[in-house]
């Protein structure tokens, strides 16, 4: 009979301090003098821990304190070792508990003074007690989360530099980045580089250097942006360039060149990637003319509520877009809505993938909250066997051509 020997894993999850102190007392390295400072020490930290937290008069404040403070000891300890307990229990020997909580604490505040987000201007979700508290007991870091939260912090400190550094080669001043995303100034730079440019665009700029690689797309159909475009870019930011480059030619790059999309609907989607200089008003008009071609063309340049609810009418029906109808066709949109209702989906699907950012929300307004409410009753009332009173409803809300008189 064959005998099947299993291995039992022991799972240790007492705090690391607790592990080195037992440790150090089991290698003899430390003694019960040793111990009992610690002990002495320990106390004293619990009563200030508890004091900065709320109050050291409730049992209950200073057995949070106690978790607190051992999870710091315990969080610089691990770090410092490298979770090697005879050195740990050393540094037990050689420094002082508070010494090693203040450490612990340091630790914390570091992190804390980091940014977020890769954010210029970035502001903090929480005050620094706030974060100690969650961090020290209501959810408490390991060490290895501590580490994967500050690596990806110190990856957000490296992208604001290298931001800076681009944004003082494109002589964009530093505060134009506040509260963006800051990887947008390095996109843009990066792009520009390769479109043979040296300044930030502005909007309508960056609409034309688009339709300028979508006009010249590149043999075998993909973007590719030279890696010595970055020759120039320092050390300590020359990674997290080429990193963006590269996430331009796989992210960006099948969006811009691909024929399928029209050029108004790629920058609706990427314009936000990228950071912009400022824009007056003659480069916004001119940018909208880039991003809502499908929407000038189906207003014919006018902005008039009757001419867009017209418009709505028409992709709610079914009908051929138009803005203005003429009684033989507003008659047909009301047996169409009395037979099928509104196709309320086709208006928003067009607003969303044609109209111009600034105006969506007011149009989508205009048509549910405005006007589809009172139209689902007047238009539907099978009382107005003539349509008399649905068409008055029309005339009065969209742009329907008179019926020509009758010559008498």
């Amino acid at each position: 009979m064959t005998t099947i020997k299993q291995a039992v894993a022991l799972i240790d999850k007492r705090p690391f301090f607790e592990k080195a102190l037992t440790h150090g007392v089991a290698k003899g390295i430390l003694d019960v003098s040793r111990c009992n400072q610690i002990i002495t020490d320990g106390a004293k930290g619990t009563v200030q821990v508890a004091t900065h937290f709320g109050t050291p008069h409730l049992q209950v404040e200073l057995d949070n304190a106690r978790k607190r403070i051992v999870m710091l000891v315990s969080l610089y300890l691990e770090d410092a070792s490298a979770g090697d307990l005879d050195t740990a229990a050393r540094s037990l020997l050689e420094n002082s508990f508070l010494f090693h909580s203040r450490s612990g604490n340091d630790m914390l505040k570091r992190l804390y003074a980091m940014p977020e987000t890769a954010m210029s201007g970035d502001i903090k979700s929480q005050s620094l007690i706030d974060f100690q508290n969650e961090r020290t007991l209501l959810k408490p870091y390991s060490l290895a989360a501590y580490r994967k939260e500050l690596k990806r912090r110190q990856e957000a400190v490296d992208t604001i530099a290298a931001a800076r550094w681009f944004c003082d080669d494109l002589r964009v001043p530093h505060a134009a980045l506040d509260f963006l995303a800051v990887e947008s100034i390095i996109r843009s730079a990066i792009l520009i580089r390769h479109a043979g440019l040296d300044k930030a665009p502005n909007h309508a700029e960056f609409a034309r250097l688009i339709a300028g690689i979508r006009d010249k797309p590149p043999a075998g159909g993909k973007l590719k942006i030279a890696k010595t475009l970055l020759d120039d870019v320092p050390d300590p930011h020359h990674a997290i360039a080429e990193t963006i480059r590269r996430d331009i030619e796989k992210l960006d790059g099948p969006l811009i060149l691909n024929p399928g999309h029209a050029i108004d609907v790629v920058l609706n989607i990427i314009v936000e990637r990228y950071f912009m200089r400022d824009a007056d008003l003659d480069d916004v008009d001119s940018f909208a003319g880039f991003v809502s071609e499908q929407w000038q063309a189906a207003m014919k340049g006018k902005d008039d509520p009757y001419s867009r609810l017209t418009l709505f009418m028409c992709l709610a029906t079914g009908a051929k877009m138009k803005t203005m109808v003429t009684d033989a066709e507003a008659r047909t949109m009301i047996r169409q809505v009395r037979k099928a209702g509104f196709d309320s989906a086709a208006v928003a699907d067009f607003v969303n993938a044609d109209a111009p950012f600034e105006i969506k929300d007011n149009l989508l307004a205009l048509w549910e909250e405005e006007f589809l409410p009172e139209a689902r009753e007047r238009l539907v009332d099978e009382t107005d066997i003539s349509l008399q009173r649905a068409m008055m409803f029309l005339t009065e809300n969209l742009n329907v051509k008179a019926k020509p008189k009758t010559a008498k």
